[in-house]
């Protein structure tokens, strides 16, 4: 396919750690501008990674012609703003989670990407990883069977509080939740289908504004009940996501957010299957399948309806 030019939304540590590296695995994609809060910081780290072009403002980016697609990394409260302005200006988008910070304007950027035929992706990263997608592919071919339940954990270790916008609820309304638990949501819906019904509880044991631990019961179309637990306070960065059918299991170990780790499969007979296969970073998969749907290829990927529908599961659990 050939090259699509793009732009970064945010210069934040997220942007340095995950999309550089992304940008740099990914030969269609290539990266041709940047858009910080200031124009110093955009000219600095514009100047530090070798990118040509530096922007404060993202309006700036809608009139490069050159340029088709969006990567907006910024901070929460801006994510609406940023790809309402880009949608506008006929660019596809990959707006990372949360999309918004409520369901409306979550859906509404769906429906405008729609009526402006352009494609929006949600930062969904582990719907790349392919273990994740060889689990898909043996629940939906019924070898686990009729699907009973569903177990996901994420934890990660935050030694401090967040970042002021993270921790306060006007600028990023959840915490956890939406940092670290939206994924997994998004990770069982792509496994096991719609979740019909959603509840939880949270807490804020460290005493700022936002959840530090949410713990979900999800209901699932099928008829399997899932649980989640994420929390910001584990003694060690980790996740599991299982699923357990009337003829095996099938678990995931580690492979968020970076897609590595393993997957197993565990038959009625116990026979073990090691499903984890390749492990590229998953947010360089990601943008390698999200610029090939840019540029016209019909593969799954995590659309802007996921991200909606996802904020919709978020506010069942913690309103």
């Amino acid at each position: 396919m050939n090259t699509i030019n793009w732009a970064l939304v945010g210069t934040s540590g997220y942007a340095e750690r995950e999309c550089l590296p992304a940008f740099a695995g990914t030969p269609a994609a290539h990266l041709a501008a940047v858009v910080s809060s200031t124009s110093e910081r955009a000219a600095q780290f514009a100047a530090a990674h070798g990118i040509e072009r530096a922007c404060s403002d993202i309006e700036a980016i809608g009139k490069a012609d050159d340029i088709a697609a969006v990567w907006i990394a910024s901070p929460s409260y801006l994510h609406y703003e940023h790809a309402r302005a880009a949608i506008a200006a006929g660019k596809h988008v990959l707006l990372e989670k949360p999309i918004a910070l409520d369901v409306r304007q979550g859906w509404e950027l769906v429906e405008l990407a729609e009526h402006a035929g352009v494609r929006l992706a949600t930062g969904y990263q582990a719907r790349y990883v392919p273990g994740h997608q060889r689990m898909r592919k043996l629940i939906a071919d019924g070898e686990l069977g009729s699907l009973v339940a569903l177990r996901s954990l994420y934890g990660m270790r935050r030694p401090g509080p967040p970042r002021t916008w993270r921790g306060q609820r006007e600028t990023a309304r959840w915490g956890v939740l939406a940092d670290i638990g939206t994924h997994h949501i998004d990770l069982m819906r792509m496994l096991a289908g719609e979740i019909a019904d959603a509840t939880g509880y949270t807490q804020h044991q460290r005493g700022f504004a936002t959840e530090d631990l949410a713990a979900a019961v999800l209901r699932f179309e099928c008829g399997a009940l899932g649980t989640m637990t994420v929390t910001a306070s584990y003694f060690r960065p980790a996740t599991v996501m299982e699923v357990v059918g009337t003829e095996g299991r099938v678990t995931a170990v580690n492979t968020s957010p970076d897609g590595q780790g393993t997957v197993t499969l565990v038959r009625a007979d116990g026979e073990e299957v090691d499903l984890t296969g390749e492990t590229p970073v998953s947010a360089q998969a990601q943008l390698a399948t999200v610029t090939s749907v840019f540029g016209g290829s019909d593969v799954p990927y995590a659309t802007g309806a996921d991200g909606a529908r996802n904020l919709e599961i978020l506010e069942a659990i913690a309103p």
